[in-house]
């Protein structure tokens, strides 16, 4: 599957570097295009990531541990919110620093420190986006497919959060970064070798990162959702998992 994952991860790329021309779509047309990734981003998350992390479990119940892991019940779902207390930590910083920079210097974007690190994170996300594609996908060509939509969705929904946040320093920097990211993680997979256990805690990691951007950037706010479009993304994922699932 070596061609079909590249290709996926050079879709990957050019979705990080147009998303920003959905700024030039109509408002109505944006919300119900975010309706539409974060229904489609939550059913394969509860449908394909979460129930994957009983398999990781499995995997690391028959690895041999260090001795403090042991003695720990679950531990791939504690990495899973693991992921999840990084990324909102992340969050908070942000917010918190376009808070103090509007109060201080009447700016509408944290500050530069908080942009190298919350692209920083998106990057190491990226790059296990990238690393785990085929792990995740395995032999069928479906789930490659599959994996494109609800990745290039969930990208969509993540920089356009990003671009909205920082603003120029997303569209000089952020989003090339964020490309090439993703083509890292593909090359490390392609010319390392990870042990199974590896894959399981990475894998974990990844699922409560991706759970927490999806509630914290893909769900539209109340009054600019459309359920409608939300509920056919979710179906639409839905079924296609459905029909790839052997």
């Amino acid at each position: 599957m070596f061609i079909a994952s590249l290709l996926v991860i050079i879709g990957f790329m050019f979705v990080h570097i147009f998303t920003d021309t959905i700024k030039y779509l109509h408002e109505k047309l944006t919300n119900r295009l975010m309706s539409l990734v974060s229904g489609g981003s939550i059913a394969y998350v509860f449908l394909h990531l979460v129930p994957e992390l009983t398999h990781y479990q499995e995997v690391a119940e028959k690895e041999l541990l260090a001795t403090w892991l042991e003695n720990i019940d679950y531990v791939t779902y504690i990495s899973a919110l693991l992921g999840i207390a990084v990324f909102y930590d992340i969050n908070q910083l942000s917010e918190k620093s376009e808070r103090e920079n509007r109060r201080r210097e009447n700016l509408t974007r944290p500050s530069k420190p908080i942009f190298v690190l919350e692209i920083s994170a998106f990057a190491m996300y990226n790059v296990l986006i990238g690393y785990l594609l085929q792990e995740l996908s395995g032999d069928n060509i479906g789930a490659y497919i599959v994996y494109f939509i609800v990745f290039s969705f969930h990208f969509i929904a993540n920089n356009r959060i990003l671009h909205l946040t920082h603003e120029d320093l997303y569209t000089r920097a952020g989003r090339w970064i964020l490309a090439i990211s993703v083509l890292v993680g593909w090359i490390l997979y392609e010319t390392t070798h990870a042990s199974e256990l590896t894959l399981a805690f990475l894998s974990s990691f990844l699922t409560g990162g991706v759970v927490l951007n999806i509630l914290n950037d893909e769900l539209p706010e109340e009054k600019k959702s459309s359920f409608p479009f939300f509920l056919i993304g979710m179906a639409f994922i839905a079924i296609l998992l459905q029909i790839i699932t052997p």
